[in-house]
Formats: C-alpha cells, sequence, structure tokens
C-alpha cells in the first residue's frame, strides 16, 4: 500500500499561512507519505492575470516563486511527487500565448530557447525540487482514482465532483471548487466516487466577498490491486482537522 497526499488551491500569495504552515505541514511530515500531488492553483500568478487587480497589492511573480519554492523545500523528503497545473498556473503559457509578437524577432531556435525559459515547470524550478509537471489539464492515475485539477465549477457542494465524474467515467478527484464535496455513481463497472478537495487559500481574500468555501486536503491510500481509500480532511475553524482517531491541532508560533 502506498500513502498519498493531495493539497490544492493554496493559491500564493493568498494563502492561509497559519494553516499550511502551522497545522498541515506539520501533519505531512509526520505521516511521512509515499507520494505528494499539487493539484493545481498553487500560486495564484495574480500579477500576469486579466482581472482588475488592487494596486496595493505588490505581490508579483517573484514572491510567488519564492514561497512555492519554500513549500517544496519542505516536501523533499517525500520519495514521489507531482505537481499539476492549474488554471492559475496556467495563466503564465497563455501570457506568452497571447503576445506571441513579443517574440517574433528572433529566429526560431532562439525564440523556442526563451519559451522554454518561459514555461512554468523551468520558471518555478519543479525539476530541481523533484517535482514532475503536469501541465493543466493532466490527469494522474493513483490506482484506479484519477487526480486533475478541473475544469467545471457548480453552485452546490458535490455536484462539480458529479460532473467530472461523469465527464470521466471514472473515480476523480479535482480541485478547483475550493470546497469540499462526494459523489457516487454505481454502474455495470462498479461503483465510482467523485471527490472535491477543498483549498488551503485564505477564505477572506481581496477579490471575493464571504465565498462557499471550506479549507481542507486528502490522504489517499492506495493498494497494489488498484483500489483506494480517500480519507477527505476538512479543517475546523483554522486550527485542527480529525485524522482517524486522532484530533490535530495547529502548532503554537
Amino acid at each position: 500500500m502506498k500513502t498519498w497526499v493531495v493539497l490544492n488551491d493554496i493559491q500564493f500569495p493568498f494563502h492561509d499561512s497559519l494553516v499550511l504552515d502551522r497545522l498541515v505541514l506539520p501533519f505531512i511530515e509526520e505521516l511521512r507519505p509515499d507520494g505528494i500531488v499539487l493539484n493545481g492553483d498553487i500560486v495564484d500568478c495574480y500579477s500576469i492575470s486579466t482581472f482588475d487587480k488592487n494596486p496595493l497589492t505588490t505581490a508579483g511573480l517573484t514572491t510567488e516563486i519564492r514561497l512555492a519554492q519554500q513549500l517544496m523545500a519542505r516536501l523533499e523528503f517525500i520519495p514521489e511527487k507531482v505537481w499539476i497545473g492549474g488554471n492559475h498556473e496556467d495563466r503564465l503559457r497563455r501570457l506568452v500565448w497571447k503576445n506571441p509578437y513579443l517574440l517574433g524577432s528572433v529566429d526560431k531556435e532562439t525564440r523556442a530557447k526563451l519559451v522554454q525559459v518561459l514555461d512554468f515547470p523551468e520558471m518555478f524550478g519543479l525539476g530541481e525540487r523533484g517535482f514532475q509537471w503536469l501541465p493543466y489539464g493532466g490527469r494522474l492515475m493513483l490506482g484506479k482514482l484519477m487526480v486533475t485539477h478541473g475544469s467545471m465549477v457548480r453552485t452546490h457542494s458535490g455536484d462539480t465532483a458529479r460532473a467530472h465524474l461523469l465527464k470521466y467515467g471514472t473515480s476523480v478527484l479535482v480541485g478547483h471548487t475550493h470546497r469540499g464535496g462526494t459523489t457516487y455513481k454505481t454502474d455495470a463497472r462498479g461503483v465510482h466516487v467523485g471527490y472535491e478537495n477543498f483549498c488551503l487559500c485564505s477564505l477572506q481574500p481581496e477579490y471575493a466577498q464571504d465565498p462557499n468555501w471550506q479549507q481542507g486536503f486528502s490522504v489517499v491510500h492506495v493498494f497494489p490491486n488498484g483500489f483506494f481509500n480517500v480519507q477527505a480532511i476538512p479543517i475546523i475553524n483554522r486550527r485542527s482537522f480529525f485524522f482517524g482517531d486522532r484530533q490535530i491541532v495547529r502548532a503554537a508560533a
């Protein structure tokens, strides 16, 4: 059996440092899982987004790269490490593709080198930290469970999980909604489950008022025959969560 931890929607620099640094990461360091999946929107790419921006928010890509590097450094002890791009990581690719004229005056070989430098895993140093990169839309199979960031959002908890379950036709765990939710479906092949995997960003971001979000993450146990068990872990009041018969409480400063 292998144990994986799946985190998503941290959205540096709009993360919740109390929850991430003093609750979730200490738990992962104690758990010592076999694998970690950063399932998209780990960084916000705020400065290059097309949305309106607060002129007082000074955090740019340099800050996000630094925070991402710090996170990956704390996870270096884990043998298998995968980062699946979300729609926020994909903002970097979209920026380059929307402005191809910026590279139009250089030769093809130089252009290819420049595009590679601007590629997300290169700019954020994933390879240096031992992370496998799957771009937005990429899918990782943990046994019979598909893990992908997700591309749809529905209004109610569990409905987005159902939409992805119907889209892919197999058990699936997604991020993207910032909510928790579970849905089941039985067909001729058996029972399938869809999961929405919460978020680890601030619940009071500057760009949304009183969002319907919940913080949390998942621990996935994968057995040799491909069967899996997902323990969805909602975080209670930014202070604690339950794992098995234990209550894990946020570390003191």
